[in-house]
């Protein structure tokens, strides 16, 4: 007879499913996943109702009911390994889909396709299981539910298999485990599109901290973006001796504009960006500080040396073409660099002493960088 709580269960992965789609709806880069993970919801719904009805019991419907599980599972692996930018690896979701048909066609013992219908659904859950446990990780949950929901359904499907090998037919163990076999994986496939919706989350908070902090037209940081990373910097300061604070801009930007257009002069930023976020270290910090004007902060490095590298980065900025449209254009840089070496000097007085530097090195001519006395005169 059909378990009572099968078409229950069968609804409600369903209706999750169909929220978790309609939930993803505002990221239209995702377009695909939405719809491999409502057929996968769709296609496990539709192989618990063909398992457990009981009017029909052929081999074949038995082999068509194992293939919705294990395709549907395996369209949940699928969706979470591609948004967290993985690998798809088709070719074993398809072969072990095959086989499970397979075993399950009419000319194999009822035994032989039980035990291969268990390896094949802990194989999926151990997928699930360690997906999860990457998303939980990224996201700092305190506690991996779904890592150990997917995991212990994967044990069950084990000690289900040890009963079939071992020949422990005993009616008191299977009422047993099937029980628990059936709570886990029921429970586990209806929260597994929770997991669908952390990443979703995580996605959507990224963007959101991404337009908080990134500037809009050249994609590094903004000022508030800057504001974190100097507060950063100030409660690790322990980790660097000194934190080489640059303030810089575009020479002459105003002439860009005025005989280009302010789309140009937009390109001539972005271009310098780029220019920066390739040339400096991973650990250094470019920022975009209002118009033309820039931010580098470069923690562990030495005044001389951050000096002398931004020489460097000032000479080859100055051979570099911007602009397609005038080949012939070159832009240079001035700026002022300042030494942060201790935890209690305000880093906002620090940016203004930098901005001072600045405009003294345009003063002096452009395309140059003025640094600050190291004795503090």
């Amino acid at each position: 007879m059909i378990d009572i709580h099968t078409l229950p269960v069968a609804l409600t992965i369903v209706l999750v499913g169909w929220s978790s789609w309609r939930f993803a709806a505002s990221q239209a880069e995702l377009q695909q996943e939405r719809r491999i993970w409502l057929q996968g919801c769709l296609c496990i719904a539709g192989g618990l109702v063909l398992e457990a009805q009981p009017l029909l019991h052929w081999r074949w419907l038995d082999a068509v009911s194992m293939a919705g599980l294990l395709g549907g599972y395996q369209q949940f692996a699928l969706v979470l390994s591609r948004l967290q930018q993985q690998r798809s690896h088709y070719l074993p979701g398809v072969l072990l889909l095959l086989l499970t048909t397979l075993m399950n066609t009419p000319w194999q013992p009822v035994s032989v396709a039980e035990s291969w219908n268990t390896v094949a659904l802990a194989l999926v859950y151990a997928r699930l299981s360690w997906l999860h446990w990457q998303i939980e990780r990224a996201i700092r949950q305190g506690y991996p539910i779904l890592t150990t929901l997917y995991g212990l359904g994967m044990l069950a499907f084990l000690a289900r298999l040890s009963l079939h090998v071992l020949g422990l037919q005993d009616p008191a163990l299977l009422d047993l485990v099937e029980p628990l076999l059936y709570l886990l994986a029921s429970t586990a496939t209806i929260y597994g599109s929770f997991g669908f919706l952390m990443v979703i989350l995580r996605r959507r908070t990224q963007r959101l901290v991404r337009e908080t902090l990134q500037d809009g037209l050249t994609g590094v940081l903004n000022r508030r973006g800057l504001d974190e990373a100097l507060l950063q910097l100030q409660q690790g300061m322990p980790l660097y001796p000194c934190v080489a604070i640059a303030m810089l801009d575009v020479d002459h930007f105003k002439q860009v504009n005025d005989r280009y257009g302010h789309a140009a002069g937009d390109e001539v930023l972005r271009q310098l960006a780029r220019f920066f976020r390739q040339s400096l270290r991973a650990q250094d910090v470019f920022a975009r500080y209002g118009g033309e004007e820039f931010c580098v902060l470069m923690p562990g490095a030495a005044l001389a040396d951050a000096q002398r590298k931004l020489d460097q980065l000032r000479a080859a900025f100055a051979t570099q073409a911007l602009l397609a449209e005038a080949p012939d254009l070159r832009c240079t840089f001035s700026a002022g660099l300042v030494c942060w070496d201790e935890v209690e000097v305000n880093p906002e007085k620090l940016l203004h002493q930098a901005d001072d530097l600045l405009y003294a090195a345009k003063r002096a001519g452009r395309n140059c960088i003025m640094v600050a006395d190291p004795r503090g005169d």
